[in-house]
């Protein structure tokens, strides 16, 4: 983070601890750049197990870049019809893709919304709020049983 900051101005990082891992996150215009680094006890599901495995291949270095769309799971489908790989989807708020072929990469969809909350507040304002979504949807449901 600090190369990156020193040598080419990225910044301002974003941080946030998500279990099995610590996330950072920085906007170089429209695009996100993320960077991950798994911790103890790191689960072996979605996002960590897709990092964790990463690393395990190709070691440290850029994991994905990351993007805005409008409908995650449209995208997601649209690309998965054309050969793209879906390497895992959460929610309609987010998915990886991995392209195929020489150069391989992969690429985060995020929901429009979700991408413009964590620009505006950072990670951790973003969980925040999800979190708060969260307690009031489940209320809503506590309320109709």
């Amino acid at each position: 983070v600090e190369d990156w900051s020193t040598r080419f101005g990225f910044g301002p990082w974003s941080f946030h601890d998500i279990p099995g891992m610590r996330v950072g996150c920085v906007f170089v215009g429209p695009i996100e750049f993320e960077i991950a680094q798994p911790v103890e006890g790191y689960p072996q599901e979605g996002a960590a197990k897709i990092l964790c495995d990463y690393l395990d291949t190709w070691g440290d270095g850029v994991h994905h870049v990351g993007f805005p769309v409008d409908d995650v799971e449209e995208e997601a489908a649209g690309l998965e019809s054309q050969g793209v790989k879906v390497l895992a989807q959460g929610g309609g708020t987010y998915a990886y893709v991995e392209s195929g072929g020489p150069g391989s990469m992969i690429f985060e969809l995020m929901q429009r919304s979700a991408y413009d909350l964590i620009k505006e507040k950072g990670l951790d304002g973003y969980v925040e709020e999800m979190m708060k979504q969260s307690q009031s949807t489940n209320r809503g449901e506590d309320e109709s049983k």
